[in-house]
């Protein structure tokens, strides 16, 4: 995913999703089976980063 709007649109859907449900909705990168990099915390009512950027 590239560039703010984007990650802006796909957090709103996150949080909307979770919202609904009433629970955490996770996002793993392509290739990080079981390691989310984001997250909608409930309690938080927000998307939250849950793993540090990798250094390119």
């Amino acid at each position: 995913m590239q560039g703010q709007e984007r990650l802006e649109v796909f957090c709103g859907f996150l949080r909307e999703i979770g919202r609904r449900l009433g629970k955490p909705v996770l996002m793993d990168s392509e290739f990080g089976y079981g390691h989310p990099v984001l997250g909608f915390d409930v309690e938080a009512d927000r998307v939250v980063l849950l793993a540090e950027p990798l250094a390119r």
